[in-house]
């Protein structure tokens, strides 16, 4: 999605044409609202990252997740290993979170692990181009109009925002509703 049609939607929802778009403390408004929704959105329809590493040391190996520049939070670690003549990839957890991104695996760990995390969303400027791509959830990218107009339109009329922000919150349930839950995969065999 990109930001022209968050944009054009934001205005067609709030009844306006792209002549307010002239006036600089509209884009601050644009900008902060579209900022706000991409966070809040970003929560519970997460991008996920994932940080790999090969670990074959009896020393404590130390990394931190946050030297990735779109790092939130840390979500769960998984670990391919050969068990009994074939490979898994299986949970892990031989390792201790220190100030939220600092990892430090214990000694005598071998195998890949890969350690998953929520991916910041990148904001964007009252200077960004229109041609610029929305980091968001494929799933969650029509809520992000809904919910910009909500912070945005708030001000001008508090009815009107709160019947986005209601629209927002049926469409968000309705989506949570049909996403399936995950459960957790061993996948084994392999070359």
């Amino acid at each position: 999605m990109l930001l022209s049609e968050v944009k054009n939607q934001i205005l067609s929802l709030g009844f306006e044409d792209a002549t307010v778009l002239g006036d600089a403390d509209y884009q601050a408004y644009f900008r902060d609202g579209i900022n706000k929704a991409l966070t809040f959105i970003n929560a519970e329809f997460p991008l996920i990252g994932k940080y790999e590493i090969s670990v074959d040391s009896d020393d404590i190996e130390e990394f931190d997740l946050a030297d990735n520049s779109d790092f939130d939070c840390f979500l769960e670690a998984k670990i391919k290993k050969e068990v009994g003549g074939s490979n898994k990839l299986l949970p892990f957890s031989d390792f201790q979170l220190v100030q939220d991104s600092i990892v430090f695996i214990s000694a005598g760990v071998k195998g890949d692990i890969t350690f998953y995390y929520r991916q910041r969303p990148t904001l964007i400027t009252t200077s960004s181009p229109d041609n610029t791509v929305m980091t968001i959830h494929y799933k969650a990218e029509q809520l992000l109009p809904l919910l910009a107009s909500y912070y945005i339109w708030n001000d001008d009329d508090p009815e009107k925002a709160a019947k986005w922000k209601n629209e927002f919150e049926d469409m968000r349930n309705l989506i949570q509703a049909r996403t399936p839950k995950h459960n957790p995969y061993t996948f084994s065999g392999g070359v």
